[in-house]
């Protein structure tokens, strides 16, 4: 058995199993073009720490040809991806040496280097060489790497080296920010490359979540600021108080497993953004006598340029484009607003507001002066002089009620009744209001219980009391 190390740089660690052949070279003058098969890679542990008693690792690499193999010992290199690795030379497991075994195992257990910084170290099987049916080297494989049941985010397929229970893995925790658009190819999730960049203005804030994408979900993104009088931080947003230099740090925490993250910003802080005031001009009252009706709207400017108004009386008029559409007589109402930009705040909503009049109705409704309550209801009739439909309602409703056309009375006193009637796209509204005095109040007067002379008489004594029977005590004399 063979080992060596190299120091080259430190890094981090995982656990393995198995792989797959990728390719392989052809001999000069092969017979039989039989190519060796990896069965199993196995590394294990998963984890190994140089700071305990028990620090060695097993390998075991199974392969097969139907012809033989003819490597002797499998060499296998662990590297960091740095400066630090080292190798081992598994032999095999025949004894005596079988080369025309078809199923070869290389198998041993080794201790790990003491000296080995902590890291994650990948392993790479050198190619096997397969026998020709004559006995002679034949095809080898492509180098062998093992896979892994390592949880630890980007230490997959590698043996991972603790410290005391510390990787040390210096890994690209997240990645940001995104407003840096040099990067802007690095990022998984697609959101990242269309996010809008901060506004560095007094009164703004950033949440580096929104910026930075966490490449280990076990992990919490912080934030902290450097310059408090300028920009201050809770740990989870950077909020900008003042002009000036902003420097803050986003960073994860050192774990068993990561070293620790970090990514300092300075930006420049500016005066915080304003509202901006939005002048509508006026719009002339229109005529309803022929819709629809179309009219220019006003020119009204905002930060960004013209502004396209939304309605707020939609059945009544709406925009197109920079023309004002009228469907109906009435209120039109427009409302003008500009929305946030880099440099100006959301304006707040400006209506611009015209009539639209409508032909006159009349409505002729009349009542009697009075009405006894006994009645208990009034029929109720109005017209309109466009011929539309008459409503009614009760402005009185302790006195009377309104049930269609019905006017019901409830109680004596001045029922006040108004007759309706809606208008129409180019009728105006109206309405006509009339009372009547409700006489009586419609109950049956109680009879008086009677009254009479009594003679009641109490302990052998006559009394004599005007009521409906003797006091409690005396009886009524027969």
């Amino acid at each position: 058995m063979k080992f060596s190390y190299h120091h080259r740089k430190k890094v981090a660690l995982t656990s393995l199993v198995i792989a797959g052949v990728t390719s392989f070279v052809q001999p000069v003058n092969a017979d039989t073009p039989t190519i060796p098969t990896l069965i199993a890679f196995t590394i294990s542990p998963s984890s190994v720490d140089i700071a305990s008693a028990n620090k060695t690792v097993s390998i075991d690499l199974v392969v097969n040809n139907p012809a033989g193999i003819s490597t002797i010992q499998a060499h296998v290199t662990f590297t960091d991806d740095g400066v630090n690795n080292f190798a081992l030379d598994i032999p095999r497991t025949d004894s005596p040496l079988n080369s025309s075994l078809q199923t070869v195992e290389f198998k041993g257990t080794y201790p790990i280097p003491s000296l080995l910084p902590a890291g994650v170290y990948r392993a790479t099987a050198a190619p096997i060489i397969g026998l020709t049916s004559t006995g002679a080297p034949g095809f080898s494989t492509a180098a062998f790497t093992p896979t892994s049941s390592s949880t630890v985010v980007g230490a997959t397929n590698a043996l991972l080296v603790r410290s005391s229970g510390y990787l040390n893995f210096a890994y690209a925790t997240f990645t940001g920010p995104a407003f840096n658009k040099a990067i802007a190819s690095r990022f998984v999730n697609p959101k990242y490359a269309t996010v809008t960049a901060p506004i560095w203005k007094v009164g703004e804030s950033i949440n580096p979540s929104d910026h930075y994408e966490l490449n280990v979900p076990t992990l919490a993104l912080k934030v902290k600021a450097m310059t408090p009088t300028v920009c201050t931080s809770d740990g989870k947003l950077v909020n900008f108080i003042a002009v000036g230099d902003c420097e803050f740090i986003v960073y994860t925490d050192k774990t068993l497993d990561y070293q620790y993250n970090q990514d300092v910003e300075v930006v420049k802080i500016s005066a915080a953004r304003t509202k901006p005031t939005i002048v509508t001009g006026t719009v002339a009252t229109q005529s309803s006598a022929i819709l629809p009706l179309s009219i220019p709207g006003p020119f009204v400017f905002g930060v960004d340029g013209v502004i396209t108004p939304i309605s707020a009386t939609p059945t009544v008029c709406y925009p197109v484009g920079i023309y004002i559409s009228i469907i109906s007589g009435g209120t039109c109402t427009l409302n003008y607003s500009s929305p946030a930009t880099a440099d100006y705040l959301a304006s707040d909503p400006t209506p611009l507001t015209f009539e639209i009049t409508r032909a006159a109705q009349s409505i002729n409704f009349s009542l009697p002066a009075t009405v006894s309550l006994a009645k208990k209801s009034l029929a109720l009739s109005a017209s309109a002089s466009s011929g539309a439909a008459v409503s009614f309602q009760t402005q009185t409703p302790n006195v009377c009620s309104v049930t269609g056309n019905s006017l019901n009375l409830l109680r004596q006193g001045n029922c006040q009744v108004q007759a309706l009637q809606g208008g129409t796209a180019t009728i105006a509204p109206a309405s006509s209001a009339q009372s009547l005095m409700v006489m009586g109040n419609g109950l049956a007067t109680a009879k008086k219980p009677a009254v009479k002379k009594l003679v009641c008489v109490k302990n052998g004594k006559i009394k004599t009391f005007i009521g409906q029977k003797c006091p409690q005590g005396y009886i009524s004399k027969k």
